[in-house]
Order: structure tokens, then C-alpha cells, then sequence
């Protein structure tokens, strides 16, 4: 059985984005995943491989490539927003080592190439959007009054604008509550929510649920899934919402609306309460299976191994 490499650096077994895909490579590709920066073992697993899958374009992914692969072994990186937004390492890369980039929206790859222009004659790039899994995201008994909001608290997830939302939504209209399942990663951002709360008088009406391990139990009894982020490469949180029938509410951070029905994507507070008002359960679940589903991505995965080990 052809021997394959999943090397995560930022991430562990249970909570990489390569998670969902294991089960399905595992039936075709004798499999091994390591969590490793630069070094001894991440060379000994390469020279395992038959095929390198690198996941994250970090440093890693910089020694690796000088240093580890060997010309004419198939490797694969997937990149994802941080490092085309806030690292250099693209650039450090030798693509030459690599036989196909990969990355998860067309929008990423353009911020990439703005960013490393010289990757585009590099490398081939492919997007290969996230997958969702139906099964395990399914539709519970929602409440229409309760509202969902996930992700670490953090500047970059812009949690200040989901307190202005929260607090124009319950002067619309005081059954609403929003509930954030999400734990404080950034001090700064934990204190300001936590003034807000105060000052806005949201005691009752957010609720900070901190890091929940059982998302489709979370998701089951939210009505409408609130997105307020900066930027996302996909929106995982966004995807795994509506395939349980949260009506989604995006920000329109930069390809919002490639990604996301165009028609729930906001720009204003105001925007945002409207269609939480408005949303309907259930209607976007058929709209993410057809475009998102995790069968749709693990069939997109393996013909790109195929292709890349000839």
C-alpha cells in the first residue's frame, strides 16, 4: 500500500483540518500523521512516504522542502490564510520540491499571489474548498430566538461588533440571546467583551459558553449562526452551522460572498439584525451539501494524490 505522510505543525491528530479527511485516506494509503516542526523526525517520516502531505505553509514546510524532500517525491502543501496574510514563508519555500499547492478559496490564492507573485510560475495552485460532514451536522430542534456565534475570542474573529449587534437585536426585540462557544485567547479582547457586557447591559443576553467540545450538540437548539470575522479563508463555523439549519449571517469580510449566499452576507449592524429577524431555518442545508459536502472534498483529495503520484 502506497505510504502516505500527513505532517500538521499547528495542529494535533483531533484537531487538525486534516481530521475529517483520515478515515477516507486511510482505506487507500497506508497512513501516518506527525506533528512536528523542523527536525530528525519530521526527515524520518518523509523518508517513509511515499507521498508528503504538508499541512500549513510554515517552517516546516521551509526546511522540508530544502532539506528533506528528495527530487521527484510527490509533495503537497496546503496553505491557509495566516501564512499568505502574516508570514514571509511563502516566499522562503523551494517549489520546486513541491507538485501542487494547495489552498481552500480562490480568494486566498489572490491575497498569495499579490502577496509572492512568483509562486504562480512556481508551482501549480489547486482550491479545494473545506468539506462538511452532513452526517455528523445535522438538524436539531432550534429555538428561532436563540443565536449562535463560534470561534476564539480574538480581534481577528471580531467579537466587539458581535456585542453592537447583539445589543441593537435585543432593543428590535428581547427574546433573542446569543450564545458563543469559542474560549478567550487574547487577554485584551476578553476584558473589552466583558466591559461591554456590562456597559451594554448584555448580561442575560450573551452568554459566553467558552471552549465546547460536542459542536453538533451545540449547534442543535440555534436557530441562526452569526458570523462577524475579519477575514476567513472558508468559515468552518459558518459551513458546520448551516448543514445543522442555522440560518447563516456572515460579515462581508473579503469573499464573503464567493463563499456564502450572497443574500445573508452584511456590511452594517443594522444589516445583520434584519436578517436575524428574518432568517428561516433550514434553508441553506441543501446549498452547503451540493457545494461543500466532506464526500465532495474527500473525492477532490484523492484524485489529487492520484494525480500527483502518477
Amino acid at each position: 500500500m502506497v505510504r502516505l505522510l500527513l505532517a500538521d505543525r499547528v495542529k494535533g491528530r483531533e484537531d487538525s483540518f486534516l481530521a475529517p479527511l483520515m478515515p477516507a485516506l486511510s482505506q487507500f494509503y497506508e497512513t501516518r500523521f506527525i506533528s512536528a516542526g523542523p527536525g530528525e523526525a519530521l526527515a524520518a517520516a518523509i523518508g517513509w512516504a511515499d507521498i508528503v502531505w504538508l499541512e500549513w505553509c510554515w517552517d516546516h514546510a521551509v526546511w522540508a522542502t530544502r532539506h528533506a524532500i528528495p527530487a521527484g517525491k510527490p509533495c503537497i502543501v496546503r496553505l491557509h490564510s495566516i501564512e499568505a496574510l502574516q508570514t514571509g514563508y511563502p516566499g522562503q519555500m523551494d517549489w520546486s520540491r513541491v507538485s501542487r499547492l494547495v489552498t481552500v478559496a480562490d480568494d486566498i490564492t489572490e491575497v498569495l499571489l499579490a502577496a509572492f507573485p512568483g509562486i504562480a510560475d512556481a508551482v501549480q495552485i489547486q482550491t479545494i474548498p473545506n468539506g462538511i460532514d452532513m452526517t455528523r451536522f445535522r438538524p436539531g430542534t432550534p429555538d428561532r430566538f436563540r443565536v449562535g456565534w463560534a470561534g476564539h475570542l480574538e480581534p481577528k474573529k471580531n467579537p466587539m461588533l458581535m456585542m453592537q449587534i447583539a445589543s441593537r437585536l435585543v432593543q428590535r426585540d428581547s427574546r433573542f440571546t446569543i450564545h458563543v462557544a469559542g474560549a478567550f485567547t487574547d487577554a485584551r479582547t476578553a476584558r473589552y467583551l466583558k466591559q461591554m457586557q456590562s456597559l451594554l447591559g448584555l448580561a442575560g443576553v450573551v452568554h459566553f459558553d467558552g471552549h465546547v467540545t460536542d459542536m453538533p450538540a451545540w449547534y442543535a437548539d440555534k436557530a441562526t449562526l452569526l458570523s462577524t470575522s475579519m477575514y476567513e479563508s472558508f468559515g468552518m463555523t459558518i459551513g458546520e452551522g448551516m448543514a445543522t439549519g442555522a440560518f447563516p449571517v456572515v460579515h462581508a469580510f473579503p469573499g464573503a460572498d464567493r463563499l456564502w449566499p450572497a443574500a445573508c452576507v452584511f456590511a452594517s449592524v443594522d444589516e445583520a439584525v434584519a436578517l436575524i429577524q428574518s432568517g428561516r431555518f433550514g434553508l441553506y442545508r441543501d446549498w452547503v451539501a451540493e457545494r461543500y459536502s466532506l464526500g465532495m472534498q474527500v473525492d477532490q483529495v484523492l484524485g489529487l494524490l492520484r494525480a500527483v503520484s502518477g
